[in-house]
């Protein structure tokens, strides 16, 4: 067995009886039948004609790939995967480019021609000197003909060859180097640490890379801290006092090299050197840390930990008794008056887009930006660890959701498939994504006027919601990310953290940035922020932001009172326009409360009130580190809690996948957005939404961490938008009334709305566990292959 090199790319309705009269408007009690209805209108296949916002097929990716390996993409000097090595041309991952926002809506929304679809293509051209990055557009599909540098105003068009995002290729490479330091120190390592990096059975070391950003080095120099970990479940929880700085600058894989070794607390230039002092007595401490011993009872596995012979009733199910409400189309849902196109991003994970309710566009475009975790630390592996996952393909890791327990058991699961670096074929993630609706368990609104005085009536709507989801596995974190659908036409986006925490040796320097969780480990204080995209088009593409702010006044109230000068504080609003970029960019300041509106300023209620869609934040999280300094320079969108700017189709996203190095020069500098501070009233204006949790890990994240408390979203809440509130409409509202109310004595009607156009159809659950014994690939890895899937 060899050294695995781990990295950032790798209710049933409870059924009362009531003395009252039930109405079931419509229609009689129903009874079973075997069919679900509505389960017909699911059809998850690849679109033979896919829409403008649907991801590239299979199809069409071997259509991309037979493109780029003929003749007339000969320029690129393109090599198959199968042969890539650091100093060739080879494909790093392709992704669908957005299209013009202005085609697209022109083909929407005035019968204009369809817009052609394209891919952007990522290049790592380590054939050229210098070697750098380029990036292509590829189109039209669904048979590209043709390709040109992808050339945009907000970034480069060549990248230095040391911001490249990591990668196999790279990481095969480092391997190698590993391998020839275990021939060197093997011994001490079996001796200190009772594993070994290669030919080490079932006693191996990993090792987890902290990639060290051009900022740190002061230099475009590619470096990483290589940190080493016994490889035993799992493998974070269980770090070592021994790690090694590599260079893997440049494309010449020969000159890879080693540049400090850390041992111990010391350090040390070569293997050599600590040889030499370890052997010779000249050093005052050698390590003595077992290997784990791995059982069940291994407080960092996962495995059942409870009395297996004590008898356990199942959990509550979803139940959907007749049959789905929900249509799927491909890459398109409706749901009740809700409709919307969604799809993976390889590089920035899940999007949704032309979000409608009824016949209006609430947003064009929602969707994940980026990752970030930033740790603190004593040892200079820990101090540099800043992630900025989109350097590790953000969406590439969603894949393997469990019915049960990710989703629930009645969800609709939908897959996505990418090209890279290591895939010879288009690659497929099953179960990437979910779709199911949901009991919140909470009202949507309710009131209940039980005096005969106050009219005596209750009216009530329970929150059933459509949920969209993804949980993105990066390494040893879990995110959860939720697009929520609420029938009052309100939209929510959920991000929620799991997973195993990050670890590293205790030693008393290391503790105050973390508590020591268990024998020989601290768990690292560090900052989550996660960065979305919100275009909204409230009424239109003509919009204009508002806050509406919270003030206090002295008004005078001694005429109330009769006390001369008395006067009473209390809170009144004030709307504010924000007219430029720099003044939308916003700091939250409990001082200063305020909502934040979007509104066409051409649109008004009856009453002079602006239509808009009120944003609402939940999770919002100061970034402390200074301006400028270390690698904060690379995630200037974390400096705002939230950002308003002109749409511009050069400006598509706030990140890039060189964010893992580039701090140093951001290819995308989020500032620039904003610097620039055009107008923005009657514009078409995007939203950028930064939400963040500081975690300092406890006792109770081992062996995983648990996902109370770690909630974030923000809303899209409609303000002034309808009339009256459109759940009004819903078939889940439930009412109640006396039947006479000048005789309450005679009793109640009990009013469902909810009518089942068939008879209830019979609860079948399938039988998941067959799936992943026919196919274990659906949830764990059945082969020794390497590569990112």
């Amino acid at each position: 067995m060899i050294v695995s090199i781990l990295f950032g790319l790798i209710a049933l309705g409870l059924l009362v009886a009531l003395l009252v009269v039930i109405f079931r408007i419509g229609h009689e009690n129903p009874k079973e039948s075997d069919i679900c209805e509505g389960d017909e209108s699911i059809d998850v296949s690849e679109s033979p004609d896919p829409g403008v916002f649907h991801d590239l097929t299979k199809s069409e990716l071997r259509s991309l790939q037979d493109y780029l390996y003929s003749d007339k993409a000969k320029n690129l000097n393109l090599v198959r995967p199968s042969k890539a090595v650091t100093n060739s041309s080879y494909v790093y991952l392709t992704d669908l480019l957005p299209l013009d926002k202005a085609e697209v809506l022109r083909y929407l929304d005035n019968n204009g021609p369809k817009p052609l679809r394209r891919a952007r293509v990522i290049i790592f051209r380590g054939d050229l000197s210098p070697p750098i990055v380029e990036e292509y557009i590829v189109e039209p599909f669904p048979k590209p003909s043709r390709h040109r540098l992808f050339s945009i105003s907000t970034r480069p068009d060549q990248i230095p060859y040391a911001y490249r995002p990591v990668g196999i290729v790279e990481f095969s490479a480092v391997y190698e180097i590993l391998v020839d330091l275990d021939n060197t120190l093997g011994s001490i390592l079996k001796e200190s640490y009772d594993a070994t990096i290669s030919n080490c059975g079932d006693k191996c070391l990993n090792f987890y890379p902290h990639p060290v950003s051009s900022a740190i080095s002061q230099k475009d120099v590619r470096k990483m801290w290589f940190e080493a970990c016994h490889n035993a479940p799992y493998y974070m929880l269980h770090p070592v006092d021994f790690a090694v700085l590599v260079n893997v600058d440049g494309s010449d894989a020969s000159k890879y090299h080693i540049e400090k070794i850390i041992y111990h607390k010391e350090s040390f230039d070569t293997a050599e050197d600590l040889k030499t002092k370890y052997y010779d007595g000249s050093m005052v401490t050698k390590s003595k840390i077992p290997f784990p011993e791995v059982n069940k009872n291994l407080f960092s596995n996962l495995d059942y930990k409870g009395d297996e012979t004590k008898k356990n009733k199942r959990a509550p199910l979803l139940v959907e008794p007749d049959g789905k409400r929900y249509e799927i189309k491909h890459r398109q849902v409706k749901y009740m008056d809700w409709k919307f196109d969604f799809r993976m991003s390889p590089l920035t994970g899940p999007q949704i887009y032309n979000i409608m309710y009824g016949n209006d566009r609430i947003a064009y475009e929602v969707g994940l930006q980026e990752i970030i975790v930033f740790y603190s630390g004593a040892n200079p592996a820990t101090r540099m660890t800043d992630f900025v996952d989109s350097g590790a393909l953000i969406g590439t890791h969603s894949k393997s959701l469990i019915p049960g327990a990710d989703c629930p058991e009645t969800a609709t699961f939908m897959s996505a498939s990418f090209l890279s670096e290591v895939t010879e074929e288009p690659h497929t993630n099953e179960r990437a994504f979910c779709i199911f609706e949901q009991n919140t368990g909470v009202p949507l609104k309710r009131h209940l006027s039980y005096a005969i005085s106050e009219g005596g009536f209750y009216g009530g709507v329970m929150d059933n919601v459509l949920i969209l989801r993804t949980i993105l596995t990066i390494v040893n974190y879990d995110y959860i990310f939720d697009f929520i659908f609420h029938q009052n036409g309100a939209m929510e986006v959920r991000a929620v953290s799991t997973g195993y925490i990050y670890t590293t040796f205790h030693s008393p320097e290391e503790d105050k940035y973390g508590f020591k969780l268990n024998k020989n480990i601290i768990g690292n204080m560090h900052h989550h922020n996660f960065h979305f995209k919100a275009d909204l088009d409230v009424l239109g593409t003509s919009n204009r932001y508002e806050t509406l702010d919270i003030l206090t006044e002295d008004a005078d109230n001694s005429m109330w009172t009769g006390i001369e000068g008395d006067v009473y504080n209390q809170i009144y609003y004030q709307r504010n326009l924000k007219n430029t970029e720099r003044q939308a960019a916003y700091k939250f300041n409990f001082d200063t409360p305020k909502y934040h509106i979007i509104h066409n300023g051409d649109k008004r209620t009856r009453y002079d009130a602006p239509r808009a869609y009120r944003i609402h934040i939940n999770g919002m999280s100061k970034q402390t580190l200074k301006e400028d300094q270390g690698n904060e320079g690379t995630v200037k969108w974390a400096r705002y809690q939230l950002a308003v700017t002109k749409y511009k189709k050069d400006e598509f996203g706030s990140s890039s996948p060189y964010k893992m190095f580039d701090a140093r020069s951001p290819i995308v500098d989020f500032k620039t957005y904003i610097d620039d501070d055009e107008n923005i009233v009657d514009e078409d204006l995007v939203l950028w939404l930064t939400m963040g949790v500081h975690h300092i890990p406890h006792t109770e994240d081992l062996p995983i961490t648990p996902t109370p408390g770690a909630h974030l979203s923000f809303a899209l809440l409609p303000y002034n938008y309808f009339d009256i509130d459109p759940s009004v409409h819903s078939p889940d509202t439930i009412t109640v009334a006396h039947k006479d109310k000048a005789k309450p004595e005679e009793g109640v009607l009990y009013r469902l709305y909810s009518n089942a156009s068939r008879n209830t159809c019979r609860l079948h659950y399938k039988d998941f566990q067959s799936d992943y014994i026919s196919n274990p690939d659906l949830v764990l890895q059945s082969k020794n292959k390497k590569g990112l899937f």
